[in-house]
């Protein structure tokens, strides 16, 4: 039974297929939303859409999410988290393909994660620390970086990059790894924002495997940042967000998203696309964390 729903699971009908009936569920057998319906649908496939994007540029979605959120009167510093607890579902999907199509480099990600935990750890009790004033200053650190390796991109754009990589860079990228992780601890923005260029600049991977090496770890990064929030709120340090059950419509359209947005990188014309989508997008993520 579960290698035939392993086998099935691989066709994008199957996944439209649940979708519908998670749908019909959700909203005609138990109406346990708490959205208009016209909410409800927008937010369903506005997550499709912002899902594809993802993963096919690895880009963190907080800048895609902005127009959604808005509309739905939901408040800034309510975004971010539900802007992070959205993408479990759709980095979720996207690592299981990455992984499966062997396209992500695990030896990388697993360098990689003990530091990324480390990184979010330092950020997210920082946040209890560190007053809005110090949280604005960070963030203009954070885009300064990422305007920086935006202009690295820019450069070597129609330089082939192989999968061959000097183990002393991999070493070496523990503080990028872990400077990284300590924003989207501290104020949730993505680690693969840095990362991606980072593993194509100095790692020398190809476009496609930075992105699908990114996406993990920035899968098993909100993983690990939803653990803490959890732990944070049952100890009443927090709460969760006011707007959370958008996430019944968002989480399974980000999830439709995945699975279309994985699949764009096997058709060729659209591989050569790849890394011009992500710095535009980067360059709009640049943008709006400055707004």
């Amino acid at each position: 039974m579960i290698k035939i729903l392993s086998k099935i699971s691989e066709y994008l009908i199957f996944w439209i297929v649940m979708d519908i009936i998670y749908i019909t569920v959700i909203v005609f057998v138990f109406n346990i939303h708490s959205l208009p319906p016209h909410v409800f649908y927008i937010s369903h496939v506005f997550g499709i859409f912002v899902a594809s994007l993802v993963m096919f540029t690895g880009i963190g979605a907080g800048v895609l999410w902005l127009p959604l959120f808005t509309f739905t009167g939901v408040a800034p510093s309510e975004a971010i988290s539900l802007s992070i607890f959205t993408q479990i579902a759709g980095k979720g999907i996207g690592t299981i393909n990455f992984i499966r199509d062997d396209i992500a480099d695990l030896k990388v990600i697993r360098y990689f994660l003990p530091y990324a935990f480390i990184g979010i750890t330092i950020g997210y009790m920082g946040g209890y620390l560190v007053s809005m004033k110090s949280e604005r200053m960070l963030l203009y650190v954070f885009v300064g970086v990422a305007f920086y390796l935006l202009v690295q991109m820019l450069r070597s754009l129609n330089q082939e990059s192989c999968h061959s990589m000097d183990p002393a860079y991999l070493k070496n990228s523990r503080l990028i790894v872990i400077s990284s992780s300590f924003f989207t601890g501290l104020l949730s923005i993505g680690n693969s924002d840095w990362l991606i260029p980072h593993m194509k600049q100095r790692l020398r991977m190809s476009t496609p495997r930075a992105v699908a090496t990114g996406i993990v770890v920035m899968f098993c990064s909100v993983v690990f940042y939803f653990f803490l929030t959890s732990v944070s709120v049952i100890m009443g340090f927090r709460g969760w967000p006011e707007h959370s059950s958008i996430l019944l419509s968002t989480c399974s359209g980000v999830m439709i998203g995945g699975q279309i947005g994985t699949r764009l990188t096997r058709f060729k014309w659209l591989r050569k696309t790849q890394q011009h989508a992500f710095i535009i997008l980067l360059a709009l993520s640049i943008i709006h964390l400055l707004w």
